[in-house]
């Protein structure tokens, strides 16, 4: 074949540098300027899959070089050069300079985005039986719903096993330490209760080790979890009178294709073979909207993109190479052209009859060397997402897009299909615009404007947070969902329950009292109705069944191999429903369909009464024998926030762990139990304090949801991780692991009493050590007297507010009996009356000095007087 420059002469696209998610980090990368981002992360993906092999005499000017053309990670430039070098290797070019020219016209479509290839995949079909004669059709019909019911029954059990053992070698993964204990679930606690999990799950000892072995390996294609099995499909061929009709074995496989949405129904033998092969061929699409009003160009694109199919066909063997046209109903809206008129069809069966021709010119030119490519209609989300557009004979995606500015901001806008039709109807493009789209914002909407807002409780902070949402919701009210405005709003002004939130469709406008009218007003004036009036503008939801069947066709007749038409049931659809649905398909003319029931909508349940069984005749039986028996009573905790306080008590905590300073902030409830901390790091990165102050939101939602203390001091103390060291500033902890070991040892010494986490000896760095105790042969030094505390030491003066009187103290003594086995010394005690330290004992009594009270000793027990 001959090639010359059309697409790549003086045109390149346009890119820029954009930070994109990959896996486990952000990167950088060159992309064509404007693409979102979930284009961009499709063509990466592609680029990261691409094979590298080359023929051994690929010349210089082809092979890879060290610096490959850097746009979506040098992908497109990789599968030019390796597409041309192996055309030059097969015959395809009759020169090196026309295989050049091929690989800078196939590197410009795809960095343009008008093109997008896939390469070949596993079938995805039943190998066994990929497709059937009708008198073979009753005994392979009951053999396959049993093979789908296994699946069925199978998938999600595969699912859960692999989730389990996945969670296995992570827990092996992510501990840091010694690689043997890692690896022992008697010293890993994590892998022990991941361990258990899986072993519940249904996996064998002899798979745990295997989990756990793989949680070594730094591989993570070695540590993929287990592949669901391959779901079952049949290919079935029918006579179309038949099917029809609704007769006999075509009902059949109508409801069996209802049971499993797995069964393609197709009325040629020869289609039958084509689907049968279809998943393992490469396919491509070309963009037919982007060269409107330009056939050269769309001619010169779909010789390069079929040429580019064929070879890759051809290397991988996996049959014959699939180009479908993407954007024709963009193409009819930009003309005015209604989907479903005749003129629509008659429009797209056009652009399909003259791709036809080229890629048959393609297939001459092709003669002799390798087999060619053919034109298909089929649905592919990878392709979709990539080109941009929608594939083979599918409507369009509607009037409203959305795009990226300049300082990063996305806003919606018209599509330029959307702005193509307008202004070939001789439509108002403002006045469209306002339907769509909406003014964005809600300061001058009909009932619910700002000052509406105001007076039902709202402020400024929850009305931009709505306005925020307003470009990404098709619903006003998702706008005022709880989760953007917040909870604590929602129930502390609003008035709702948290059993109001948890309710699927829960509607904060209607909470604030606003009617369902005022609500459709204020979404039409705020985010617009997302169309467009007149027939050329119809959204997809509102084309039926029939008109996409006639579509598909019309534009049938121009393909080499059919797609199976994808004929939509609802959940509550009934088999007989989809007889007739499959009868209707036939009628309409299409080579192939296949019925899909969706999925059951989420939280569906059935109500189902409780029974009680029939209580069985009475009879005499002996006197039962009265045996002890052990009551056990449940006590079962709602799983509710326990809120706060709003003015709280608590401490704040200062220290230094290894020379970094750490300030703990704890908040109580009214009887002391802890409700929630803060961690503030002092002088550290912003990452690693912002990494503190979720942690410890964390831990405060834990325990405020009833989650014990002491389960967060076992799980984080003795953890290892830098800064460790000694600790001053703790009169308790004297050094830690970590600053997590430090933080919940405090705790645990504060609100558990736990002072076996305490290493209060400055002496001993162990970090698990509990101090030196006692030297042999010492005991306590039981006769010192007993230190006075002030109590401003231990209580708020400002959470008391002046409830505490200034001579408050703390005594720090023990019982009664300790007490008067001392000697009387020459200091009071404190009197209860006026509280002076200046009660003394004479004789029997024990008299105030003060005041002149008997008998006035205070509490025995040290507690505050």
């Amino acid at each position: 074949m001959r090639f010359s420059r059309r697409l790549s002469r003086g045109v390149a696209a346009e890119v820029e540098l954009r930070t994109v998610e990959t896996a486990g980090a952000l990167a950088g990368v060159l992309a064509p300027k404007g693409w979102p981002d979930a284009k961009v992360e499709a063509w990466l993906d592609w680029a990261e899959a691409l094979p590298a092999d080359m023929p051994e005499t690929c010349p210089k000017a082809l092979a890879n070089s060290e610096a490959p053309d850097p746009v979506l990670a040098g992908g497109p430039d990789r599968y030019a050069r390796r597409i041309a070098a192996w055309g030059l290797e097969l015959g395809v070019f009759h020169k090196q300079t026309d295989a050049l020219a091929f690989r800078d016209e196939l590197f410009t479509a795809l960095t343009l985005g008008v093109a997008a290839v896939t390469p070949s995949r596993e079938a995805g079909f039943d190998a066994a039986t990929p497709y059937i004669h009708a008198i073979e059709f009753t005994r392979e019909a009951a053999e396959f719903a049993g093979r789908a019911q296994a699946h069925a029954l199978a998938e999600p059990a595969v699912n859960a096993l692999a989730a389990r053992l996945k969670a296995v070698s992570e827990a092996v993964r992510r501990c840091e330490g010694d690689a043997a204990a890692c690896a022992d679930p008697g010293r890993n606690l994590a892998l022990a209760r991941a361990a258990q999990a899986a072993r519940s799950a249904g996996a064998s000892d002899a798979m745990l080790a295997d989990a756990i072995a793989l949680g070594k390996v730094e591989d993570s294609a070695a540590r993929a979890p287990l592949a669901a099995p391959v779901s079952p499909r049949l290919i079935v061929t029918a006579s179309r009178t038949a099917v029809a009709a609704a007769d006999g074995d075509a009902a059949t496989a109508a409801r069996l294709g209802w049971r499993t949405s797995a069964v393609t129904l197709a009325f040629e033998q020869v289609d039958a073979e084509l689907l049968a092969s279809a998943n393992a061929a490469p396919g491509g699409a070309v963009d037919v909207f982007a060269f409107e009003g330009d056939a050269e160009g769309l001619t010169a694109l779909i010789r390069v993109v079929a040429a580019a199919l064929a070879i890759e066909a051809t290397l991988s063997g996996g049959g014959v190479g699939r180009l479908t046209l993407a954007g024709v109903s963009d193409v009819l809206v930009a003309r005015g052209l209604a989907y479903g008129s005749a003129e629509g069809r008659a429009a797209a069966a056009e652009l399909w009859r003259a791709a036809a021709e080229t890629v048959a010119t393609v297939a001459g030119d092709l003669a002799g060397t390798i087999q060619p490519a053919t034109t298909a209609v089929f649905d592919d989300a990878e392709l979709e997402l990539r080109v941009g557009r929608p594939l083979g004979a599918a409507p369009w995606r509607g009037a409203a897009s959305v795009a990226e500015t300049a300082d990063g901001e996305i806003v919606r806008v018209l599509s330029e299909a959307a702005l193509a039709g307008l202004k070939a109807v001789g439509a108002d493009i403002a006045q469209a615009r306002a339907e769509a789209l909406g003014a964005g914002s809600l300061a001058e909407a009909p009932a619910i404007d700002h000052t509406a807002l105001k007076a039902r409780g709202f402020t400024d902070h929850e009305i931009a947070a709505a306005e925020a949402a307003l470009p990404f919701v098709s619903d006003l009210r998702h706008a005022f969902a709880p989760a953007l405005l917040g909870e604590g709003f929602v129930c502390d002004v609003l008035g709702a329950t948290n059993e109001d939130l948890k309710q699927p469709g829960f509607d904060t406008l209607a909470l604030a009292g606003f009617t369902a009218d005022e609500i459709e007003a204020a979404a039409a004036h705020a985010i617009g109705s997302g169309r467009l009036s007149g027939a050329a503008f119809a959204e997809p939801r509102d084309i039926s069944v029939a008109d996409r069947l006639a579509m598909t066709a019309a534009v049938e007749p121009f393909v080499g191999a059919p797609g199976a038409f994808t004929l939509p049931l609802a959940f509550d659809d009934t088999p007989a429903d989809a007889v007739r649905l499959q009868a209707a398909a036939a009628r309409a003319g299409v080579r192939a369909i296949r019925l899909e029931r969706a999925a059951a909508p989420i939280g569906f349940s059935l109500d189902i009464p409780t029974v009680e069984e029939e209580a069985p005749k009475r009879r005499l039986e002996p006197a039962p024998t009265v045996q002890e028996r052990v009551v056990e009573k449940v006590v079962e905790r709602a799983r509710e926030r326990r809120k706060i306080p709003d003015r709280r008590k608590g401490y704040i905590q200062k220290a230094t762990v290894g020379g970094h300073k750490v300030y703990l902030h704890t908040g109580e409830y009214d009887d002391g139990e802890l409700g929630e901390i803060f961690i503030d790091m002092h002088k550290e990165g912003a990452a690693f304090r912002s990494l503190m102050n979720n942690f410890a939101i964390a831990i405060s939602i834990g325990l405020q949801y009833g989650v014990p203390l002491d389960e967060f001091v076992d799980a984080f103390v003795f953890t290892r991780f830098e800064p460790a060291g000694p600790v001053t500033g703790n009169d308790s902890v004297k050094s830690a692991t970590s600053i997590l070991d430090y933080i919940f040892r405090e705790l645990g010494v504060s609100y558990l009493e736990r002072d076996d986490l305490a290493n209060a000896d400055p002496e001993e760095f162990n970090a698990d050590g509990l101090g030196r105790g006692l030297a042999d042969g010492a005991a306590p030094q039981e006769d010192e007297a007993p230190q006075l505390q002030p109590a401003s030491k231990f209580i708020s003066k400002g959470f008391s507010r002046g409830a505490a009187p200034d001579n408050l103290v703390f005594l720090p003594f023990g019982g009664r009996e300790a007490r008067e086995a001392k000697p009387a010394s020459s200091q009071g005690d404190v009197c209860s009356s006026c509280g002076d330290l200046a009660v003394m004992r004479q004789g029997s009594l024990s008299i105030c000095q003060t005041c002149g009270a008997q008998d006035g000793l205070a509490n025995d027990t040290g507690a505050a007087s």
